[in-house]
């Protein structure tokens, strides 16, 4: 598979106009109609609307809009970034991501996975697919649900209503309501449907075979919608805390993208940082690592009014 993928690198604040040509890539109509169109009413933190084209505020991040991957790093003096200076502030802000605990995995070593990845989306694609890997390496877990439906044999509870409308004709059939213990729950749920919107999104060919072979080898369960109360009910116990992460990043990823149903080529996907907090937590973080063992240090605490 080639890869497709078109891949513009610009930094806080700077503005894209329509037509303009950054690393090659011409921001066109149906590129700025797609963002126009993820800004919504209500508008998003990520970027303003300015006359035919956008400008990025103070949000760092990888925003896809079809097979054009926008890539936002740290403000520098930019004026002369050529590709070196870029992979450098790259590299930088991947760095302050490992250190603030965004990017907290399984994997045997995460800086390995930052050599081989070309934006922050390449990485975020990797970690869940290592995660979800590792799943699959330490067996799914089951858990209990209730099932409802035709069974050949009586078990459960027997829905009479149910049964008379539906096997009037089929006495060797019961509609009951039973107790079941497996692979049917929502934790692989979820990361099913991102396995599959990966599948959808992904136009990097390095990792196209891996998201294949998970689709294999990963049980086809239910498709549901997901909402922001979805991942808040979900409880972990002891057996099923090593979903956490890759539930996580599946949170990222479902919620925070914007399908294209007019045209259905241009989806949006935006996986941004907050740039002022992320620096916050990057010196609190590195100063408690460096901090002498009789000194205590706390974050910032912040009040709304």
């Amino acid at each position: 598979m080639e890869n497709k993928r078109k891949h513009i690198t610009v930094f806080e604040h700077q503005a894209i106009k329509l037509n303009q040509e950054i690393d090659g890539v011409k921001f066109d109509s149906n590129k700025l109609k797609a963002l126009q169109n993820y800004y919504g009413e209500n508008g998003v933190p990520y970027f303003s609307l300015i006359h035919n084209g956008i400008r990025f505020n103070e949000y760092v991040g990888v925003i896809q809009v079809g097979d054009t991957v926008i890539e936002v790093l740290p403000k520098a003096d930019n004026a002369f970034a050529g590709a070196f200076e870029k992979k450098l502030w790259r590299d930088i802000l991947i760095d302050m991501l490992f250190a603030v605990g965004i990017f907290d995995i399984h994997a045997p070593s995460s800086s390995a996975l930052k050599l081989k990845t070309n934006s922050i989306l390449d990485l975020y694609f990797e970690l869940f697919l290592k995660e979800v890997e590792y799943l699959l390496h330490s067996g799914l877990v089951k858990q209990y649900h209730k099932k409802e439906g035709n069974v050949t044999a009586l078990k459960g509870s027997l829905k009479f209503g149910r049964h008379i409308q539906q096997n009037l004709t089929h006495q060797e059939r019961f509609y009951v309501c039973h107790s079941t213990f497996d692979v049917e729950h929502k934790l692989h749920f979820i990361n099913y449907k991102t396995i599959r919107l990966l599948k959808q999104l992904n136009t990097n060919a390095a990792i196209q075979c891996r998201i294949g072979s998970l689709l294999l080898n990963f049980p086809e369960v239910s498709d549901i919608k997901v909402f922001e109360s979805t991942f808040d009910r979900i409880v972990y116990n002891k057996k099923t805390l090593i979903y956490k992460k890759s539930i996580d990043i599946a949170r990222l990823l479902l919620l925070h993208y914007h399908p294209d149903v007019s045209r259905g080529k241009d989806h949006v996907l935006a996986l941004m940082f907050d740039m002022n907090y992320l620096w916050e937590q990057f010196v609190y973080v590195s100063l408690r690592k460096h901090k002498e063992s009789s000194t205590t240090i706390t974050g910032q605490t912040s009040k709304l009014f």
